[in-house]
């Protein structure tokens, strides 16, 4: 192998360390001198790649389609940087630690001092010794998000996990890695900067530096280098509720979506500008939201309602995998900010013409969605950085209470019940908390949201309704907090703001699953390829779940086939080993047990600690590694990995594997030194029983390497069979240029709306499709084109407006109302529904007085009950 080879360490065939082991292995034989398969050489030659076949369990499958170059490149660029990621931020072997934690005690202390961001083999004393506290929140799958949040709701405390994961986690927050414009992994050591923080911080020197004279006498030769103690690493819900020299807040997310999201960015940057075709751009977009979809869906801890608050009051925020023996970091709250402000550059070069161009009409809302989603991961101190830079490019307002507020509107946000969603939204937006005992019935819970509504109103944010939830006796223009309340900031949809920034109101929610009015779904898959699907096995494709799904293809005869998704198990030899492994374990327990029947040979086995013998737990592998295949027409369309039902990239596969079999043989070998195997001269039945189950845990390992290794020379396919979804276009959005001024406020006393604004009644209604309505109103010279907040049945159109009913022109909606108490000047309306302006139809008009405002369109005060 060469030296510079570019397959990581750990992908290349051979021993899974480069470090001994004791009963050490030989080697398997070693890749072709040129890394590369002869199909695969070929198709890089002419950039094409053909269908080739690789040979599997004995059987042919072809491996993909005609795929363009571009394509190719671009996973392949992703790989490599991923690749590059996990061999730096490896961590040390500590296999001695291993061999501890299999004896049955408590947790065992483990300290690791780290010099410029790196391991140490060796502890120093006279390193300070660093507080650490961690939040971490696990999710990459829904259910484990949903146990979350009913472990918080119950109040028990955080899981500790184990003094190998609680220091190597520390330990990484001492570095940054960032992905370079040129898709280099970039690291940079924070350790001086934290020692400095925490000197400055800490209350008791002594509690910081246990040796003062020799901690200070030794950082003066080199400050880079402090100490990670497990007992002094905590994991806790709240980290304001400690004092502490170093923390960090762990969000687990879906590794390839984030990590897609992140470098397709940085390729777009790196790419892009003011030269591209607008196809090329709508090309890129499209990919970022495709991106943006898969993180929603694959990463469900981001979007939910009670992770807002952990998120925007955090320090040193993080976004990554809990993998292994370790949370490994993929960015962080401060990486994102700088992608928010190279992404906004690039985007400002996107078009240079004037703003009303129609490309710049359609790249402008899809490309603002993928800023909320990334203002979503940013903290406060973050976002404090960019506001200024906020208002000014994109005229949002920035602050943290209008960032949520915004957040609500364009991203789907759950919860588990009503009580966690409204128990995390009012701390989210207002900055305080709910008093425990206001949440527990439904009518606090209606009374909550009505106050709620009504601060938000004072900052000029309206929300607005339909039929189905406006309309009641008493505070009619609210809508109604419904009788199993709301689990999802869906109802936020079509927020409204009235102040002087407001590109909020010009951005459409990302819509990440079809709605329930879609059929069929249009998908794209990895091989360009056009096929209609159910909506409802998007999810489980994408997921790559086991199964067989229907699909018809778009062109042509519209024949069906089926998208096979397989999967096979691949380290089914190691945990036959782990399992006979851990019979021996019973063996050795046994025998602790029994001294007196266990004889010499018992002494030997185990370590001794004074005169107590200590038991020992089961060996615990990493997972149930499988590999999991999409095939459609006998072509290979994708193909991942997956730990426990969980999807892990290609090399943490492999790394999984190249771990538990290091701590396998590391364990066998501590076994076979204890009990002197060599020595020949001491027979017993129960010896020779012994060594022959080693030797059938060492064979097992075998094939177990074997396997690891076949991992490492798979080729590198998407992970997922679908490319892009071809929804079906939602609900119409204004480009901007619609807006009818207006204010509002709610009377403290009565709850009364009072608006100012155009007001008119409906003279004429026409509905020219099932989504489009036209409305004519009395002494409006202006036709309105106006689409309902949901679908409407046909036999339900009457209900959404009538000729006569009363219309307040408040921004891009129309207010739709009834009077009740007659006509006299302190009627009060009844608010009935909202319309959305698609588009106003003015008359022609002479230049002459189109300066004096005429006297239809003067605005008038008018109050909703």
């Amino acid at each position: 192998m060469p030296p510079n080879s570019i397959i990581p360490r750990s992908l290349r065939p051979g021993p899974s360390s480069e470090s001994s082991v004791p009963g050490s292995y030989d080697d398997l034989d070693a890749l072709p001198p040129d890394e590369t398969s002869p199909g695969e050489s070929q198709s890089v030659i002419d950039g094409i790649e053909r269908t080739t076949r690789t040979h599997h369990g004995g059987g042919d499958v072809a491996v993909g389609r005609s795929r363009t170059h571009r394509h190719r490149g671009a996973l392949k660029a992703k790989s490599d940087a991923y690749n590059d990621y996990t061999n730096k931020t490896l961590g040390p072997e500590q296999t001695d630690f291993m061999i501890q934690q299999l004896e049955r005690k408590a947790d065992p202390r483990l300290r690791r001092t780290y010099a410029n961001g790196l391991p140490l083999e060796e502890v120093l004393d006279s390193a300070p010794v660093l507080t650490v506290g961690l939040t971490f929140l696990p999710g990459a799958d829904k259910p484990q998000v949903n146990r979350s949040e009913q472990i918080n709701m119950e109040g028990k405390e955080a899981d500790q996990k184990d003094a190998l994961w609680r220091v190597a986690t520390a330990g990484s927050l001492l570095s940054q890695f960032t992905v370079s414009p040129d898709l280099q992994i970039v690291q940079t050591d924070q350790t001086a900067s934290i020692v400095a923080r925490a000197k400055y911080q800490a209350r008791e020197r002594d509690r910081l530096f246990p040796d003062q004279r020799k901690a200070l006498a030794w950082r003066k030769r080199d400050a880079d280098t402090v100490t990670i103690d497990s007992e002094r690493v905590t994991i806790v819900k709240d980290l304001r509720t400690g004092d502490w020299d170093l923390r960090g807040l762990l969000v687990e997310v879906d590794w390839s979506s984030l990590w897609d999201l992140m470098v397709n960015y940085r390729n777009l940057i790196a790419g892009g500008g003011p030269d591209m075709t607008f196809e090329e751009t709508r090309t890129l977009l499209e990919t970022m939201i495709e991106d943006a979809r898969r993180l929603c869906i694959r990463s469900p801890i981001l979007f939910r309602m009670s992770t807002r608050l952990r998120i925007i009051n955090s320090e040193n925020t993080r976004y990554g995998i809990n993998h292994g023996p370790m949370f490994r970091t993929l960015t962080t709250s401060k990486g994102i900010k700088e992608i928010i402000s190279l992404s906004a550059a690039y985007y400002n070069s996107l078009d240079p013409t004037s703003s009303d161009d129609s490309a710049q009409k359609y790249i402008r809302p899809r490309f603002l969605q993928m800023v909320v989603l990334l203002l979503s991961l940013l903290n406060n101190e973050d976002l404090a950085e960019i506001k200024d830079f906020l208002e000014a490019t994109y005229k949002l307002k920035a602050d943290r209470r209008d960032i949520e507020l915004l957040i609500l509107k364009v991203i789907p946000l759950l919860s588990i019940n009503p009580r966690v969603f409204l128990n995390a939204l009012v701390p989210a937006i207002d900055g305080f908390p709910l008093e425990s005992g206001n949440t527990n019935i439904d009518e606090d819970h209606s009374n909550i949201w009505n106050i709620f509504i009504k601060r938000i109103l004072e900052d000029g944010y309206l929300l607005p309704g339909t039929v189905d939830n406006l309309g009641r006796g008493r505070l009619s223009w609210i809508v109604k907090w419904p009788e199993d309340g709301f689990k999802s900031t869906t109802i936020f949809n079509s927020l409204q703001y009235a102040g002087r920034l407001r590109t909020i109101n010009n951005i459409p929610p990302v819509e990440v699953h079809p709605g329930s009015d879609c059929t069929e779904l249009t998908v794209v898959m990895t091989d360009d390829s056009k096929y209609v699907i159910s909506p409802r096995d998007l999810e489980s494709i994408i997921y790559m779940t086991s199964g067989s799904y229907p699909v018809q293809e778009t062109a042509g005869g519209k024949r069906c086939y089926d998208l096979k998704i397989q999967e096979t198990l691949l380290n089914g030899e190691l945990y036959q080993a782990i399992k006979m492994t851990n019979e021996i374990v019973h063996r050795v327990n046994q025998w602790l047990a029994n001294p007196k029947r266990g004889g010499n040979v018992m002494s030997k086995l185990v370590r001794k600690r004074s005169d107590h013998q200590s038991f020992l737990n089961d060996v615990r592998g990493t997972g149930r590694l499988v590999k999991v295949v999409a095939i459609l027409n006998q072509a290979t369309l994708a193909v991942t990995y997956k730990v426990e039902g969980r999807k892990v990239s290609r090399i943490d596969a492999v790394q999984n594997m190249a771990r538990d079999i290091r701590h396998l043989r590391a364990f066998i070998s501590h076994i076979e030194q204890r009990g002197d195997m060599i020595d020949h001269s001491f027979f017993s039945g129960e010896k020779r029983e012994l060594k022959q189950s080693l030797d059938h845990v060492k064979a097992q390992i075998n094939l177990a390497e074997q396997s690891r290794t076949r991992i490492g020379l798979d080729q590198e396919l998407s992970n997922e069979p679908v490319a892009k979804c071809l929804y079906p276009e939602g609900r119409n959005i204004s480009d901007g240029n619609v807006w009818n001024g207006y204010k509002a406020s709610c009377q403290e006393h009565s709850g009364y709306l009072e608006v100012e604004a155009i007001k008119s009644e409906v003279s004429s209604i026409k509905w020219l499709t099932s989504e489009l309505i036209e409305l004519s109103l009395r002494q409006q010279p202006s036709k309105l084109f106006v689409t309902p907040l949901q679908p409407v049945p046909e036999g339900h159109r009457d209900d959404e407006v009538r000729v006569g009913d009363i219309a307040m022109l408040l921004g891009q909606y129309v207010a739709i109302g009834e009077c009740n108490d007659g006509l006299g000047p302190n009627a009060a309306f009844t608010m009935i529904n909202y319309l959305r302006i698609v588009n106003m139809e003015e008359q022609n008009q002479s230049r002459r007085g189109r300066n004096r405002i005429p006297e239809s369109y003067a605005k008038v005060v008018c109050r909703f009950k």
